[in-house]
């Protein structure tokens, strides 16, 4: 048997001996403990050294071709990286990191750790793999291809080449190995978590124990603050200042959120004559041309999902925060429907980058991003800050003292 504190409630639960097949959840709040399947460093390693192999041809490779009136024009992934230095710099970096250098880096890190298992990473490794661990978002940009592919449907037709189908397979390779090496395996490596001592069926706050949000390490302090042992980071009872970052990063999106609705996502140039489209209008078009599917994809990632998170964000800040009676059951559900959905709204982002790439038909049609698409990169990646920067603990805080 061994115990592990639950992320979400702050509950020491002991595990039974590992079985394959068999997951682990909390029996409080029913958050994934231990998964049914731990499968060997080696066995991943093994295929994310494939998928970085099959990464580095699809670069190279040429991705798809649409044809409308005689004119073709074709789409590499390396000509995404040049249309975009000219025409968004910082949309090109925002590219890179979630498409290319994240993941690369994921897939070069459990390559090396699970041929060298014996090597003890350093805490700086273990940050690195962590963060681009959370950004890796080719199955996104997988789906952006998909919804452009069926706007530009009724507009000309498509071929597809051998880029695409090995991006489709690389994707699902990289979104297994995410899933098989999470970060808790490279942090383990570090230092494993010590808590036999503690007491099951007991909250870790009501027993002394401290869990680092940076590492996900829990130790035993009786200190307000004290530093975790494994990652070196501050460390208090709950998230310090949880309300005021989480407000000021649900603000911002906010904020940000009104441009990206007002402004053009991107312009379209058809013989000299310019035309923007703002992601309303965009919606409507598709809905006119019989896109259904494409309206209401766009519909929800970029209106729906967006105002969604910033809303729920602020009905679970202040039930925290004027400890309103509702269900944490409830709460925690829409709070893990928000982690889930996070990344999903940078669909229209990616749609935006691959019609902007693809469609340059000789001088005749050209699509250009607009002001608009930076404003809701933005609010895409300020609305997950902000859901990580809030403590679910909290939560399960006031359910606990109100018993």
């Amino acid at each position: 048997m061994s115990k592990v504190l639950c992320k979400s409630c702050d509950l020491v639960v002991s595990l039974p001996p590992y079985k394959r097949g068999y997951q682990c959840v909390c029996p409080n709040c029913g958050a994934l403990l231990r998964p049914a399947r731990l499968e060997s460093e080696f066995n991943v390693a093994l295929v994310a050294i494939s998928a970085f192999i099959l990464a580095l041809v699809c670069i190279f490779q040429p991705y798809m071709e649409i044809s409308s009136m005689g004119v073709k024009s074709s789409l590499s992934l390396i000509s995404i990286f040049t249309i975009l230095d000219y025409e968004w710099s910082s949309l090109l970096y925002v590219f890179l990191i979630v498409t290319f250098f994240a993941p690369l880096i994921v897939l070069c890190l459990i390559s090396f750790l699970g041929f060298y298992q014996n090597y003890k990473p350093k805490v700086l490794t273990a940050r690195i793999y962590s963060f681009c661990h959370a950004f890796c978002m080719v199955d996104v940009f997988i789906m952006g291809v998909l919804v452009s592919l069926i706007k530009l449907s009724s507009l000309a037709e498509e071929h597809f080449y051998t880029g695409f189908y090995l991006s489709l397979l690389f994707s699902i390779m990289l979104l297994w190995c995410c899933i098989r090496y999470r970060p808790y395996r490279v942090w383990d490596k570090i230092k494993k978590a010590d808590i036999e001592d503690a007491k099951p069926g007991v909250r870790g706050i009501d027993q002394s124990l401290r869990l680092c949000r940076s590492c996900g390490m829990p130790f035993h302090s009786e200190k307000e603050q004290d530093i975790c042992p494994r990652c070196g980071s501050k460390v208090s009872k709950r998230n310090a200042m949880w309300f005021q970052k989480t407000f000021a990063l649900l603000c911002t999106a906010l904020i940000l959120y009104l441009p990206s609705n007002i402004y053009p996502v991107m312009y379209t140039e058809f013989l000299f004559s310019q035309s923007g489209a703002n992601i309303i209008e965009g919606v409507i078009a598709m809905w006119n041309m019989n896109s259904y599917f494409v309206a209401l994809v766009i519909l929800l990632a970029s209106i729906f999902i967006p105002i969604f998170k910033i809303l729920a964000l602020c009905f679970i800040l202040f039930s925290v925060k004027r400890k309103i009676s509702i269900n944490s059951m409830v709460i925690t559900h829409i709070y893990r429907i928000v982690l889930f959905i996070g990344r999903w709204s940078m669909i229209d982002v990616f749609v935006v980058i691959i019609m902007s790439s693809v469609v340059r038909m000789s001088g005749l049609l050209t699509i250009s991003p607009g002001f608009a698409i930076i404003c809701f990169c933005a609010v895409v990646f300020f609305t997950i800050f902000a859901a990580d920067e809030f403590d679910e603990r909290l939560i399960w805080d006031y359910c606990h003292a109100g018993k």
